[in-house]
């Protein structure tokens, strides 16, 4: 399949795709046989709901008579359009900017969420995309179509990390938006003032959503390699704390263990899969890694 070259899906990305299927580990609400599991039998092409035009789909799906009527653009969604919906959930707030300016985890964030769009598409499922901090900002519907799948690359390309993260209320109205027995991929650090955020994931257990947490983290956190007086800035509130790093990286190191292990044991209880990804690995590697490891979950 050809794409229009983007600077996330590049030859090595694509090779390194190439043997890779995503496959849902809970039953989903698809009429194509093959890659999913599906509670429904037959093939389905009856009428399923209405919703807003957006930029990438078809405009042969348009409904010109409720344009007529309302003087706005819906498309019409049927019951065979897609076998399954997976909807990327980006955190694009200022703490994902930390690394260099070409590898900051927001970077590294983008080049996942790209090769999932594209993976997603490839094997004929819808995909969306919601951007946030501490609101919605980018909420484009689940659809297959190449053109879609295109749009959100491009949009991939023009987003910039910055804002303060407030992740429960955004999740709260994602979980409104998705379809029932959707995949839910979140990639984020997972830095959040509020750490009772990850509770309000069980609103996508309501709808039967599969739950994939992406943790996103530079060596400068995870390895903690400061040596003497440091001066350190937040980067979404722009405070300044200065400490002796000698001093406080035990002790820093240890709470970091502790809140992943913690995070871990909760998304564990709700069933929830969560990865930690370090942008230390490259790309391809750490993309690999985890579908090793989901294929041996089936």
């Amino acid at each position: 399949m050809k794409t229009n070259s983007t600077s996330y899906l590049t030859p090595q990305t694509l090779d390194a795709l190439k043997n890779i299927e995503m496959v849902a580990r809970t039953m989903v609400e698809g009429t194509l046989t093959g890659l999913h599991r599906s509670p429904y039998h037959g093939f389905s092409s009856e009428f399923s709901e209405y919703r807003k035009y957006c930029p990438g789909d078809p405009v042969k799906l348009v409904d010109w008579q409720a344009y007529a009527r309302t003087d706005r653009y819906y498309v019409k969604q049927y019951e065979d359009e897609t076998n399954t919906r997976s909807y990327v959930v980006l955190d694009q707030s200022g703490s994902m900017g930390l690394g260099s300016a070409k590898s900051h985890k927001f970077n590294y964030a983008c080049y996942l969420a790209a090769a999932f769009i594209y993976l997603m598409h490839r094997q004929k499922d819808a995909v969306g995309l919601f951007t946030y901090t501490n609101q919605i900002h980018e909420y484009f519907p689940a659809v297959c179509s190449r053109t879609h799948m295109l749009a959100l690359l491009a949009h991939l390309e023009g987003l910039v990390p910055s804002g303060r993260s407030d992740a429960a209320p955004c999740f709260h109205r994602i979980a409104e938006e998705v379809r029932r027995r959707s995949i839910i991929l979140v990639f984020s650090d997972f830095f959040d003032p509020n750490p009772e955020f990850l509770r309000t994931l069980r609103h996508f257990q309501h709808k039967n959503c599969e739950v994939i947490l992406f943790q996103i983290l530079d060596p400068l956190e995870s390895d903690f390699p400061f040596r003497g007086l440091i001066e350190f800035r937040d980067m979404e509130t722009d405070e300044f704390l200065e400490v002796e790093s000698d001093d406080c990286r035990a002790a820093y190191l240890s709470d970091l263990n502790a809140a992943i292990h913690s995070m871990r044991q909760l998304c564990g209880r709700m069933n929830i899969s969560f990865e930690t990804l370090n942008t230390g690995t490259t790309f391809h590697r750490a993309l690999l890694a985890y579908f090793h490891k989901r294929e041996r979950m089936f």
